[in-house]
C-alpha cells in the first residue's frame, strides 16, 4: 500500500477515531458523577461537579465534530461510481465493520475485500487532498484492521 491510499485511510478512519473518544469521556463522565454522588453526604463536590459539567461540553463538542466528519466521509463515499465499492466503504467506514464482516455479508472472499478495497482508494477523492498532512489532520489514528 502506498503513502497516498494510507492516508485516504486514516482520513476515513477519522469517525471511528472520534466515536472511541466520545466512549472514553462518557465513560470517565459516569465514573465522575458516581463519585459525586458518593461524596455529597460528605463534602462540597462543586470542583467535582465543574469537572463533570467540563466533560459534558467536551462529549457535546466530539459529537458535533462526529457528525460533521461522518457526512465528509459520506460525501467521498457516495461520490465513488461503483454501487459495490460504496457499500464497502460505507460497510468498512461509518459501520467499523471488519473486512471479515464485510465480506460474509457480500458472500465475498476475505482477500476479495482486501483487493477491492485498496484498488478503491485509487478512485476516491478526497477534499483538499494536495493539502494532506499526516501530522496535522491524522495524529494517532492507526489504520490497522
Amino acid at each position: 500500500m502506498n503513502e497516498i491510499q494510507t492516508q485516504k485511510i486514516k482520513w476515513l478512519s477519522r469517525s471511528q477515531q472520534t466515536e472511541q473518544r466520545i466512549s472514553s469521556l462518557r465513560a470517565a463522565q459516569k465514573h465522575d458523577q458516581y463519585l459525586m454522588h458518593e461524596l455529597k453526604a460528605f463534602e462540597d463536590c462543586s470542583d467535582l461537579l465543574k469537572h463533570v459539567e467540563a466533560l459534558q461540553e467536551e462529549v457535546k463538542a466530539q459529537i458535533i465534530r462526529l457528525a460533521s466528519v461522518r457526512e465528509e466521509i459520506r460525501r467521498v463515499i457516495e461520490a465513488i461510481p461503483d454501487m459495490e465499492i460504496q457499500s464497502i466503504f460505507t460497510r468498512k467506514y461509518l459501520a467499523y465493520e471488519t473486512n471479515e464482516q464485510i465480506a460474509e455479508a457480500l458472500f465475498y472472499d476475505t482477500r476479495t475485500i482486501q483487493r477491492k478495497h485498496k484498488k478503491a482508494l485509487n478512485l476516491i477523492h478526497l477534499p483538499d487532498e494536495a493539502s494532506i498532512s499526516e501530522t496535522t489532520i491524522f495524529p494517532n489514528i492507526s489504520c490497522e484492521n
